[in-house]
């Protein structure tokens, strides 16, 4: 007979297989929406830690696979909220697929990861996927204009 914590156990195991298997789909594309924000998509060691060190500015960098489905839906809640954006507001993406020692080196877990900086700091970081309304809700307020 299963117990409760056997069948949490079963539970959190299928769940841990659906993700993996969420993330070996169809690659992901980078927005490209000419409006709003501008978008970059770093390459190299040398262009991520140049952005990173950037002295002024609001910026967001997004780590992500091509492969994931969880990036998939954040790179597609930024293209949709990017009109609404500043023109100044400024968003990067890092393919960690074709960037692994960038991952390596600024200790990137699972994707997708999205850090807030203003200026070379780091306001915030999350590591973990967010639903599409908490995505554009937590960029308008990032890029809001300050009273």
């Amino acid at each position: 007979m299963t117990t409760m914590r056997g069948w949490a156990l079963i539970s959190g195991l299928m769940a841990a297989a659906a993700l993996m298997a969420s993330c070996v789909s169809q690659p992901a594309t980078a927005p490209t929406g000419d409006s709003g924000a501008g978008l970059e998509a770093l390459d190299g060691m040398a262009a991520v830690q140049a952005w990173l060190q950037e002295p002024r500015g609001r910026r967001v960098l997004i780590y992500h696979s091509p492969r994931c489905d969880f990036c998939k839906g954040v790179l597609q809640a930024v293209d949709e909220v990017r009109p609404e954006l500043a023109p100044t507001a400024r968003v990067a993406t890092v393919d960690i697929d074709s960037n692994p020692d960038v991952a390596t080196a600024q200790c990137i877990g699972p994707v997708p990861v999205v850090v807030f900086l203003d200026g070379p700091r780091e306001i915030r970081r999350w590591r973990v996927a967010r639903p599409a309304p908490m995505v554009r809700r937590g960029l308008r307020a990032f890029f809001a204009p300050e009273p």
